[in-house]
């Protein structure tokens, strides 16, 4: 959990012991009290001092995340499957058959571009749900993203934005250090899709339509 200094002693309070037994007590809930627990157990927190933006945020796992490749979720998001197969599951089994970065994406209208990153690519063949990506772009205004991010075979007025979980290599880690110490920001911070843009053009970069 990336988090601000403040904010690691209540997420520790409520996974402690006295919660945990609380809850236990509770017989419509004593299955879950184990859960919790071992939730809590695995928790490894990563204090963001400052917030200098999404991909500073990430930046700031680097340490835990080390050379793998690593899954990042957004905290004020909730993610729920079409399928039997979870979310998160369904980029592993992308990202085991391209071996490179992979980005969830959903389709939205172009009345929402400014509050999506959007993303262009090219359909791969014989899989409809997957793109090679070839550009991101952070909230752009519709003149911009009409000239830069239509993509074939999408409707009209509709583009392919990000849904809120990415599966990155480490690559990202070195972009986004290159970029935090050579002071490459984006409206100020220290930008996530713009160090996935630096991917892209890199090493390759995919994008999965989520079910």
């Amino acid at each position: 959990l990336v988090i601000q200094p403040e904010q690691r002693e209540p997420i520790e309070t409520y996974f402690s012991g006295d919660v945990v037994d609380v809850i236990r007590r509770k017989p419509e809930l004593a299955t879950q009290a184990d859960k919790v627990a071992e939730i809590g157990r695995r928790l490894y927190f990563a204090v963001q001092e400052s917030q200098e933006g999404y991909g500073h945020a990430v930046y700031c796992g680097k340490d835990f995340v080390g050379q793998e490749p690593f899954l990042v979720f957004l905290g004020d998001h909730l993610y729920i499957s079409k399928t039997d197969t979870p979310c998160a599951r369904q980029l592993v089994d992308v990202y085991e058959q391209v071996g490179k970065s992979v980005t969830s994406i959903e389709m939205c209208h172009e009345s929402q571009l400014h509050i999506n990153g959007i993303v262009r690519g090219a359909r791969v063949p014989h899989q409809p749900n997957l793109f090679q990506l070839e550009l991101t772009a952070e909230k752009p205004d519709v003149d911009f993203a009409r000239k830069h991010l239509r993509v074939e075979g999408v409707p009209e007025e509709m583009y392919l934005c990000n849904f809120g979980i990415d599966l990155l290599t480490p690559l990202l880690f070195d972009i986004l250090d290159y970029n935090y110490k050579h002071g490459i920001r984006t409206k100020g911070e220290i930008q996530l899709r713009d160090a996935m843009g630096g991917g892209m053009r890199q090493e390759g970069m995919y994008g999965y339509l989520m079910q």
